[in-house]
C-alpha cells in the first residue's frame, strides 16, 4: 500500500506569473500552464495534485490558502497535504519553490514528515534541502 508523507508550508512567494500559475494549478484552482518549468518535479507523476491530497494517516483534510498580499507585494502560501512520496516529489518541490520565496534567509517555511518518522524534516529559506 505504501507510506504517506505529510507536507506543511507557510510562506511568501515572489510575484512571478509563471510560478503563480503553476502553484494555482497544483492547489486545484487553475488550468495547467501550457509551458511548465524545466525541473525534475514536473516529470513526477503526482506533482500536479500533491498539494491537494490527504489521507487518514495524518489530518484527514488537505488545506490550502494562496492569495496575493497587496501591501507586501507577494503571495501568501499556506498548505497542508499528505501523499505517497514515491518519486521524491517533496524534495523536488522544495528545490523548485525555494528560489521563489519572498522570505528572509534562514526563515522556516515548512516541514515534511514521513508516516513512520518521529521527527519532521524542516525547510528553511535559502538553504539546501536536507
Amino acid at each position: 500500500m505504501g507510506m504517506y508523507t505529510e507536507l506543511v508550508l507557510a510562506t511568501r512567494i515572489k510575484h512571478d506569473p509563471a510560478v503563480v500559475d503553476v502553484l494555482k494549478h497544483m492547489l486545484g484552482g487553475g488550468e495547467k500552464p501550457e509551458k511548465l518549468p524545466e525541473h525534475p518535479l514536473f516529470s513526477t507523476p503526482r506533482w500536479a495534485y500533491m498539494l491537494q491530497c490527504s489521507s487518514y494517516y495524518f489530518v484527514p483534510r488537505a488545506t490550502r490558502l494562496f492569495e496575493y498580499d497587496d501591501i507586501g507585494g507577494y503571495w501568501v502560501l499556506i498548505t497542508r497535504s499528505d501523499f505517497k512520496n514515491y518519486d521524491d516529489e517533496v524534495k523536488h518541490f522544495i528545490d523548485w519553490v525555494r528560489p521563489h520565496l519572498a522570505a528572509p534567509c534562514g526563515t522556516m517555511f515548512g516541514y515534511s514528515r514521513y508516516e513512520e518518522d518521529e521527527e519532521p524534516t524542516v525547510y528553511y529559506a535559502d538553504e539546501a534541502p536536507q
